[in-house]
């Protein structure tokens, strides 16, 4: 068990230092230029440090992901990580946020939001009443240094491509996943009159990863990956209702995987972020056999007993 205890910590390690690397050049990037610039810039396409070629927000901000997971996962272990990493994953965590607010990226701050709230679901029942005081003392100490100290009015220089962001979209276009689900509409019409494909002038992307697949391979490769995926959730919902797997854990895969879906579901997948999509094969590969360890360690004791 001692063993399964330190794998699990090491695997928790590993994935939120691939994570870390995954995110540094885009963090790098956005740091330099709002060190040139400032926030008051209101052009979302920014250089890559070492190349100079503009990239777009939407691929830039996609970068941050796991980092703004990053409170939910100390809210989860932080009894289990050390002080210096606390520090430094919280630091982590500030610099992203300025950058995502920098590139006017709304995904990023609903997954830092939706993330927090899954380990707060997840981890208030199951810690005790002292646990949980103490967590909510420090967020109130946190909400009122961040009430007092930062400004969050929308016409604040921090805010600006925020701000401007939301005034040209507007609400229509925030509703239609700024025009996607009329792309999402159009590939499903595609699918049954076109399932071999579709060339990418017809419309585009589709912004969706399994409707882009459906577009480039046709409809077998499109129903494999919704079968690949759709194995990867019962193993979420598994590892989540398994009482042999630590909280931390759960909460891991859980606020991960937000991530993951959450890109999937808007941008082109394979297509657009393939980096991406090869860092969600290895994040299946590594949970699935941590959960196959630890399952069948407990059975081979039992048996043993």
């Amino acid at each position: 068990m001692a063993t399964i205890a330190k794998n699990k910590l090491t695997l928790f390690y590993v994935l939120i230092a691939v994570t870390f690397l995954y995110s540094l050049p885009a963090m790098v990037s956005v740091v330099l230029n709002i060190l040139e610039g400032g926030f008051g810039q209101l052009d979302r396409n920014l250089p890559m440090f070492w190349g100079g070629e503009p990239v777009n927000a939407t691929q830039m901000a996609a970068l941050f992901i796991f980092n703004m997971c990053i409170p939910a996962l100390l809210f989860s272990a932080y009894k289990a990580i050390p002080k210096y990493l606390l520090i430094v994953l919280s630091v982590v965590f500030v610099v992203s946020l300025l950058c995502v607010l920098r590139l006017g990226s709304r995904t990023q701050l609903a997954i830092f939001m939706l993330s927090l709230i899954i380990s707060l679901v997840v981890a208030i029942p199951k810690r005790s009443f002292k646990e949980n005081s103490v967590t909510f003392t420090v967020f109130a100490i946190l909400l009122g240094i961040v009430a007092t100290q930062v400004s969050l009015d929308l016409d604040s220089d921090i805010l600006a491509t925020f701000a401007s962001r939301m005034e040209d979209d507007g609400a229509a276009d925030i509703a239609s996943g700024g025009g996607r689900t009329k792309l999402w509409m159009k590939s499903i019409d595609n699918m049954f009159e076109k399932p071999f494909g579709w060339d990418l002038e017809e419309f585009g992307y589709s912004h969706n990863l399994w409707l882009d697949a459906l577009r480039v391979g046709g409809f077998i490769p499109f129903v494999i990956l919704i079968l690949y995926s759709l194995r990867f959730i019962n193993l979420i919902y598994n590892i989540f209702f398994s009482k042999k797997i630590d909280m931390s854990f759960q909460i891991l895969c859980l606020t991960y995987t937000l991530g993951f879906f959450s890109l999937f579901m808007v941008e082109p997948g394979i297509d657009g972020t393939f980096t991406l999509f090869i860092l969600f094969c290895l994040f299946v590969g590594l949970v699935r056999q941590h959960y196959l360890s630890v399952t069948t360690s407990n059975t081979s004791i039992i048996n043993n007993n």
